[in-house]
């Protein structure tokens, strides 16, 4: 096989940190690698410095045979390297087509050549998903899965020989991750050479022909997908075994928490559904289904009042147009995409931790910063926030403590309501145990818990009840013994 990319040795090291200690990795044409490991073992440093937007301190990259020295990122993508982070990246006023495109659009006598960005547009889009879509819709108007798909569909419109895909299904429903595997496996085909990172074990074994697993800045692992299983895999990548990966236990169910009648808001038409205390009520849909609308609904986003024949919180008659409405009513949300919607990215744990509940530490017109700080300590003990200290920049937490300090500043609040929009999107095996875990706490504070998960093995393990949503509408209610991953999806794709 022909070698694309071979690194060696490669050492990275930030203030008190070694983030890479002698690393080495291995690719080849028409190889899938997963590389796997928790937040924090190193692997987004060791993607960055492929794409040059890091350099490393020492030890050696070479790519396809040619040993690098420094280089930049636009030198890596002349390269043939594409990199689809985690995090989405994309121009929201600019159209799908200038975003695809973006750095080379076709001209004609200097100007931008419409017509024809139009027609290689929809050809792109037609390869991963977004052929129904305008090719000159803003960006801005597109759902969190579409977003997805149109940065995979920049990297593809590339040409590049080497893929990297960070946790690329984050926001990707079973049908649009099959969508996205069959892009993969013609690349894989073309003979170009993917790293593939997930924390979807599935998906991993599914898609990836090798895996490198690495821990605390190291290569603990190598070899072919098929000579490891999925245990050996969760102990390498945490040093520990885990037992139990949804400890969620049966629950005393109480009395309703929400009653929602006809709700219509956007394209929804006709919501009913309730939630009780002590329950986790699961939303599933395909992309564009409305499962986030429906979230976004309740808890008033957007600045578009939902209507509704009948909305009560508790058993009491509620009217909700703004999150503050819906705060006072003690419902808590947290959004699908961490950085853009629910962090304030250049302010501490601590401050972010307060800012639901920054009412609490007022002594008059001045903050109880001493109180402030007691109260953040005790969340950052209770979810095991993994913290230097309560004044670190929130940014710089891994994914997975970054969302349980979005769920400590909603439990400060004791809600009554708990809406969660894919609440384990991106995070490590571990992290996702210890946000289950405190799903279970969430309910037996009495409080109820709605939940939109693309993730259908996590849907089935957590929830009591399931609504399926299709094209706006909640098509099946399925009990427990109901809830099978292929009765989800024939209502999922409307076959009723």
């Amino acid at each position: 096989m022909l070698e694309t990319l071979r690194m060696e040795n490669i050492v990275k090291k930030f203030p008190g940190v070694v983030a890479l200690d002698n690393v080495d990795l291995k690719l080849y044409a028409g190889e899938v690698l997963a590389l796997v490991g928790e937040n924090g073992a190193g692997k987004s440093t060791l993607i960055k410095i492929i794409s040059g937007a890091y350099q490393a301190d020492s030890g050696d990259i070479y790519l396809n045979g040619e040993k690098m020295g420094k280089y930049s990122p636009k030198e890596a993508i002349d390269k043939g390297i594409a990199v689809i982070y985690q995090e989405l990246n994309y121009l929201p006023y600019l159209s799908i087509a200038e975003n695809i495109f973006v750095g080379n659009l076709p001209k004609k006598n200097g100007i931008v050549d419409y017509k024809t960005l139009g027609e290689r547009s929809r050809k792109i889009q037609m390869e991963v998903g977004l052929g129904h879509l305008d090719p000159f819709k803003k960006v801005m108007y597109l759902s969190t899965a579409e977003k997805q798909l149109l940065e995979i569909a920049r990297a593809y419109a590339r040409n590049a020989n080497i893929f990297i895909l960070d946790e690329p299904t984050s926001a990707l429903n079973d049908e649009e991750t099959k969508l996205l595997f069959n892009i993969v496996r013609k690349l894989q085909n073309a003979g170009k050479s993917i790293i593939y990172i997930s924390h979807k074990l599935d998906e991993i074994f599914e898609i990836c022909t090798d895996i490198q697993i690495m821990r605390d800045g190291k290569k603990v692992y190598e070899g072919k997908i098929d000579s490891i299983t999925r245990n050996q895999i969760i102990t390498e990548m945490v040093g520990r075994n885990i037992d139990g990966m949804y400890p969620i236990s049966d629950r005393e169910i109480g009395t309703e928490v929400l009653k929602v009648k006809n709700l219509n808001y956007k394209f929804l038409k006709n919501i009913s559904l309730s939630v009780n205390q002590g329950e986790i009520v699961g939303l599933y849909g395909l992309m564009g289904a409305g499962c986030t609308e429906v979230l976004d609904a309740l808890f008033g986003v957007g600045g578009k009042k939902a209507s509704y024949e009948e909305y009560l919180v508790d058993g009491k008659a509620v009217s909700i147009s703004t999150p503050i409405e819906a705060i006072r009513e003690g419902i808590a949300y947290t959004p699908g995409e961490r950085k853009p919607e629910g962090l304030i990215l250049s302010q501490s744990v601590m401050s972010n931790i307060s800012t639901v509940t920054l009412r609490k530490y007022r002594r008059g017109p001045i903050l109880d910063l001493k109180k402030e700080r007691s109260i953040a300590k005790k969340w950052i003990e209770t979810l095991n926030i993994k913290t230097p200290s309560p004044d670190t920049p929130v940014v710089s937490l891994s994914g997975g403590n970054q969302q349980k300090d979005i769920l400590s500043r909603w439990l400060d609040n004791s809600p009554k309501l708990f809406l969660l929009n894919e609440p384990t999107k991106g995070i490590d095996v571990g992290a996702k145990v210890e946000i289950y875990k405190q799903i279970e706490e969430i309910c037996k504070m009495n409080c109820g818990v709605l939940i939109v998960t693309s993730e259908l093995q996590e849907l089935l393990a957590l929830c009591d009840r399931i609504y399926i949503l299709y094209e706006g509408r909640i098509v099946k209610q399925l009990a427990k013994n109901e809830m099978s991953k292929e009765n989800v999806l024939k209502y999922a794709l409307g076959e009723v």
